[in-house]
């Protein structure tokens, strides 16, 4: 697992040298933003994206028993989409470079705790 988190990472660390040089070759705006580059790049992903979380993961979409309007879409997403597109993917890369670290340290220590339960009860 802290092999995959690094490796996402590193994707959003690429994506993040990609919005900055996108930043400094635009000279229309200060900074791309997150929603901008995406439809720029791949339009029908973003629709694709836009109905699978509205459908399938909204839990408002998804259960009709509690009768309220999808939010995680419009309101939370939306609002990262407005985002400069170099701060998302610098905050993403920070978060699972975190993330690799606590996974592969938690292995770690599990095996240094076993090692060290081993050997005290060795004489």
């Amino acid at each position: 697992m802290n092999h995959f988190f690094r490796f996402l990472a590193l994707l959003a660390g690429s994506a993040a040298t990609f919005a900055i040089w996108q930043d400094l070759t635009n000279s229309y705006s200060a900074s791309v933003s997150l929603g901008r580059l995406w439809y720029q790049h791949s339009p029908t992903s973003l629709q694709t994206s836009e109905s699978i979380i509205s459908r399938y993961i909204d839990p408002c979409g998804l259960i009709t028993a509690f009768d309220c309007s999808p939010f995680l879409w419009h309101p939370i997403i939306v609002n990262i989409l407005t985002w400069p597109a170099a701060l998302v993917m610098v905050g993403l890369c920070m978060v699972f470079w975190t993330i690799g670290g606590m996974v592969g340290n938690h292995a770690f220590s599990r095996k240094k705790s076993a090692q060290r339960l081993k050997r005290s009860g060795e004489k």
